[in-house]
């Protein structure tokens, strides 16, 4: 009996240890703006450089009003696991209850293409402002 407790008091501290596969999130913030104006509603997400393999981990979040952003990985605005990252930006016209085409073209929105990079460091990370220069198409409601 005295084995099967430590063997499962064993399985449960690798089990918590193990819980991020070695990639804790790390509290990471930041700002978009376009044209040196706050882009309210935007899509962010990082795209690590480097393989993690078929469980890639994609931290991303969506800006407020102001532009800033608090990024999500694993849990609501836990943050990203440190890293290098390829960063993509699309800023959606809204129209009534769906999302519209991008504002910024898609001149920012695939991982390929992007020229938008962030270094993710232990600890917290306020990263500079994403400061795009980019004309923005209004979109005309449907």
């Amino acid at each position: 009996m005295r084995r099967v407790w430590i063997a499962c008091v064993c399985l449960t501290g690798v089990s918590c240890a193990d819980r991020y596969n070695g990639r804790p999130p790390h509290p990471t913030t930041g700002t978009v703006l376009v044209n040196g104006e706050p882009a309210g509603g935007a899509t962010v997400v990082f795209h690590h450089v480097g393989d993690w393999g078929p469980r890639s981990i994609v931290p991303q979040a969506v800006t407020g009003a102001d532009g800033r952003f608090v990024l999500s990985t694993y849990e609501l605005e836990d943050g990203a696991p440190a890293g290098e990252y390829r960063v993509t930006i699309e800023w959606p016209a809204y129209r009534l209850k769906k999302l519209g085409p991008d504002k910024l073209g898609g001149k920012f929105a695939k991982p390929e293409t992007s020229d938008l990079t962030a270094r993710v460091n232990k600890g917290k990370n306020d990263l500079p402002p994403f400061d795009l220069k980019a004309r923005v198409v209004e979109h005309k409601k449907p």
